[in-house]
C-alpha cells in the first residue's frame, strides 16, 4: 500500500512539474507561423477588468467618446453590434502579426488574429454589413473567407479569424530600350493570400510560434499586453544578398525579444527580454561594455532639457562581430585606399554617447539675434541640442577625422575640425578635436557647454535610474508639451493641454547582457500617481476622440457651406 501511494505521489509530482514547465502560449497561436517577425498581442479582458476595478464600464467610455456629437447614434450602434452580435471572443486574446512571404522575400505578410464564441453569429454579422463593391461570402475546404480587395481577404472557421493583408509593392523600373520608366501593372494578389491563409489554418504546432519556448513563457506573466520578435525572420531578406557571410546566419538565428506591457498606479510599465543565441551571448559576454557615463551631461547649458539619450558600449565588439563572421581582412582590403584600417576605425571612438535636447517650442518668443560663422543669418530656433561622442584613441581619432576632410564634409581649423559648407547648410554646427566630436544646435550653445559653470537641472530620479545601465532615455513629455502650446492654437489644444497634465515624463534603460539575456525597461509615469495609468490614458484619449469627431464635424460643415450638395460631386471632390 505505501509503495503504491509513493508511485502516486510520484506520478502526482512529475505532473505538477510537467504542468508548470507547459507552454503557456495561447491556443490560437498555433495559427502564427515559426518564422513571424514581429507580434503584437493585447488581452481585451485584462483591459476591461482594469478599467473596471478603476471605476470605468465600456458603455460609459463610449458614450464620452462621442460627445458633443448628436449625429452619433448610428455609429453608437456600430460598436455596440461589434461588441455584442459579432460572435467575437473578446476574452480572448487579440494577436497583430507579420512575416515575409515565402517565395518573395520582399512581401511583407501583415495579420489580425482573434477568437470566435460563435461563427454562425460572425458570419450573420459580416453577411449583414454593407458598403460599395462588397463580393459574397466564398468557401475554402478550411475556411469561409469574403475578399475585402485584391490582396486584402477575411477568413474564418469554428473558432478563429484572421484578416489578412498582403503588402502588393509597386516598384518603377527603368527601360533602357524605350528610354523611360516603367510602371507594372498591380497584379490580382488574392490567389497568393488564399495559399497563405491556407497555410496558416493547416499548418502543424512545430511550424507554429506555439512550439517556440520563449515565446510561450512570455504569456506566464500576466499582462496586459505582449510584444515578440524574432531575428530568424531576417534571414528571408538576407538570403536574397550577393554576398552570403560565413556564420551569418549562425549569429542571426534564434534570438528572441519578449515584453510585457501592463498598467499599474501611476505608470505604464513596458519590460523587454532579449535572448540570444550562444555565438551572439559569447561576443556579448567576450566584449561586455561599461555603464552610462553621467558626466557628459552635467554642464549641459539649459535648465529646460526636454530630452535625454545615452549609451555606453565596447567599441572593441566590432572587432569580434567581424572575425566571428570572417570579413575582417575583406573590409581591410576595401578600406586599403583610403588608408585606414578597420581596427583603427572603431577604435577612433571611446563608446559613449550622448544627446540632450532642450528648449523646444514653435520658434522662440523673439526672434534669435546671434549670426553662426556660416550661414551669417538671423535663426529662430525650435530647440537647443548637444550630441557628444568623446574620443577613444587619440591618434586613430584624429586620423578618422582627417581622412573625412578630405572628403570636404569637415574642414580643418588649427587643432579642430568643424563643419563645412555642406553640414553648415544643414544647420549642423560641428567641432572635433583630441577630445571627440560635439555637434550642437548652434555656436552659443557650444561654447556655453564647453565652458562650463553651467549645471543642467535634470529629474534626480531619473539621473538615479541612469546608474548601472548601458543605454538610458529620458522625456520630460508635460515641459515639452507646455513648451508647443505657447506658440500654437487650432483644434487640438484641449487634447494637447490634457496630455501635458496626464503624462510626466518617460524614462527606459537597458542594462548589460548577462545570463545569456539583454532586459530593457520603458516607465511612462503619470501626474496622478494614485489613479491606474489606463484609466488615466482613457481620458486622455476619450477627449482626443472626441476633438477628432468635433474637428471633422466643424470641416464637413464649412465644405458644406463651400460646396452646398446641388455641385456636382465631381467639383466638389476637386
Amino acid at each position: 500500500m505505501k509503495r503504491c501511494l509513493t508511485h502516486i505521489l510520484s506520478v502526482a509530482v512529475l505532473g505538477l512539474v510537467f504542468t508548470s514547465c507547459s507552454n503557456k502560449a495561447p491556443k490560437e497561436s498555433r495559427l502564427i507561423p515559426k518564422d513571424a517577425a514581429v507580434v503584437i498581442s493585447i488581452d481585451p479582458e485584462a483591459l476591461k477588468n482594469k478599467l473596471q476595478n478603476g471605476g470605468i464600464s465600456l458603455d460609459s467610455l463610449w458614450a464620452a467618446g462621442f460627445e458633443k456629437d448628436s449625429t452619433s447614434k448610428e455609429d453608437q450602434q456600430k460598436i455596440a453590434d461589434l461588441r455584442n452580435a459579432a460572435g467575437i471572443n473578446w476574452s480572448e486574446k487579440i494577436h497583430f502579426f507579420t512575416f515575409f512571404q515565402e517565395e518573395n522575400k520582399k512581401a511583407n505578410v501583415y495579420n489580425l488574429l482573434f477568437s470566435l464564441t460563435d461563427s454562425a453569429a460572425f458570419k450573420k454579422y459580416i453577411a449583414e454589413l454593407k458598403w460599395e463593391r462588397k463580393t459574397a461570402i466564398e468557401k475554402n475546404k478550411e475556411f469561409d473567407y469574403l475578399s475585402l480587395s485584391n490582396d486584402n481577404v477575411l477568413a474564418w472557421n469554428d473558432k478563429h479569424a484572421l484578416v489578412m493583408f498582403y503588402e502588393n509593392k509597386i516598384i518603377p523600373y527603368y527601360d533602357s530600350v524605350n528610354m523611360r520608366f516603367v510602371i507594372p501593372e498591380k497584379k490580382d494578389k488574392k490567389k497568393e493570400v488564399l495559399e497563405e491563409l491556407t497555410k496558416l489554418f493547416t499548418q502543424k504546432e512545430s511550424s507554429s510560434l506555439a512550439s517556440v519556448k520563449e515565446f510561450g513563457k512570455m504569456f506566464s506573466e500576466k499582462s496586459e499586453g505582449y510584444f515578440f520578435a524574432s531575428s530568424g525572420s531576417t534571414l528571408n531578406v538576407l538570403s536574397g544578398m550577393p554576398l552570403q557571410l560565413p556564420k551569418l546566419e549562425e549569429l542571426i538565428s534564434n534570438n528572441y525579444t519578449t515584453a510585457t506591457l501592463s498598467f499599474d498606479e501611476g505608470k505604464i510599465i513596458a519590460k523587454s527580454v532579449t535572448h540570444t543565441n550562444p555565438l551572439l551571448s559569447s561576443i556579448l559576454k567576450k566584449y561586455a561594455g561599461p555603464t552610462v557615463n553621467t558626466s557628459l551631461i552635467d554642464q549641459y547649458p539649459s535648465q529646460n532639457i526636454n530630452a535625454i539619450i545615452m549609451a555606453s558600449f565596447n567599441p572593441q565588439i566590432f572587432g569580434g562581430l567581424l572575425k566571428e563572421l570572417e570579413v575582417e581582412s575583406l573590409l581591410n582590403q576595401i578600406l586599403a585606399k583610403s588608408g585606414i584600417s578597420a581596427a583603427e576605425m572603431y577604435g577612433a571612438i571611446k563608446g559613449d554617447i550622448a544627446v540632450v535636447i532642450s528648449d523646444l517650442g514653435i520658434g522662440a518668443n523673439e526672434p534669435d539675434k546671434r549670426k553662426d560663422e556660416l550661414a551669417m543669418v538671423n535663426k529662430k530656433p525650435i530647440g537647443k541640442m548637444i550630441l557628444n561622442i568623446p574620443a577613444g584613441n587619440k591618434e586613430n581619432f584624429l586620423k578618422l577625422m582627417n581622412k573625412i576632410a578630405d572628403q570636404g564634409f569637415i574642414r580643418k581649423a588649427g587643432n579642430e575640425f568643424k563643419s563645412a559648407e555642406l553640414f553648415g547648410q544643414m544647420g549642423i554646427y560641428l567641432v572635433a578635436n583630441e577630445q571627440g566630436i560635439i555637434i550642437a544646435s548652434d555656436s552659443l550653445t557650444y561654447a556655453q557647454y564647453k565652458t562650463g559653470g553651467n549645471k543642467s537641472t535634470i529629474n534626480k530620479e531619473a539621473l538615479d535610474y541612469f546608474k548601472g545601465k548601458s543605454t538610458v532615455m529620458y522625456v520630460d513629455i508635460a515641459n515639452t508639451l507646455n513648451g508647443f502650446l505657447k506658440d500654437s492654437s487650432g483644434g487640438y489644444n484641449n487634447s494637447v493641454s490634457t496630455a501635458r497634465n496626464t503624462i510626466k515624463d518617460i524614462v527606459g534603460s537597458s542594462e548589460n547582457y548577462n545570463d545569456n539575456k539583454i532586459v530593457s525597461v520603458l516607465e511612462i509615469n503619470m501626474l496622478n500617481q494614485k489613479q491606474n495609468s489606463l484609466v488615466t490614458l482613457v481620458s486622455l484619449l476619450t477627449n482626443i476622440a472626441v476633438d477628432t469627431r468635433s474637428i471633422a464635424k466643424r470641416e464637413k460643415e464649412m465644405e458644406e457651406k463651400l460646396f452646398p450638395s446641388s455641385i456636382p460631386t465631381v467639383i466638389r471632390a476637386n
